[in-house]
């Protein structure tokens, strides 16, 4: 499955190409237990990647972060974020509005990875006020 057909109402968690979950894990790389604040899917490097929502690009690029290539967009409809990393390629600039569907880059191997995947983060304020992580595949339960 593609990552343009995962946007699509048809899509299910359970249909995700899931390599690492979100939640505590044993870091492939580290080889410590650490928390993995997003998902991992397994698709090919050079696969083109979608933005989940309609928002505006806040990081574009390589931050030296361990994420490699990345793309952190706002989402103002509902005061939250989406990260997209490992990126091979990334196709948006800061400050851009860009719409749901919208290509923001491909999929690669950069930063700290064992392999080509994208990594999705799901940023969300809570009812505290304080921004939280929450695993992405919620998005398609």
């Amino acid at each position: 499955m593609g990552l343009l057909v995962f946007l699509s109402a048809q899509a299910y968690a359970s249909d995700l190409p899931v390599t690492s979950a979100f939640g505590w894990r044993y870091h492939p790389i580290s080889g410590e237990w650490s928390f993995h604040a997003g998902v991992d899917l397994g698709y090919p490097a050079g696969t083109p990647i979608p933005a989940l929502f309609d928002g505006v690009v806040i990081q574009a690029g390589d931050y030296a972060d361990g994420y490699g290539n990345q793309v952190l967009l706002y989402h103002p409809l509902f005061d939250g974020y989406t990260r997209y990393a490992h990126m091979s390629e990334v196709d948006v600039r800061v400050d851009e509005y860009v719409g749901q569907g919208t290509i923001i880059g491909l999929v690669g191997a950069t930063g700290r990875v064992t392999g080509p995947h994208l990594h999705l983060e799901y940023i969300i304020r809570g009812a505290d006020g304080n921004y939280m992580y929450v695993d992405p595949l919620v998005l398609w339960q």
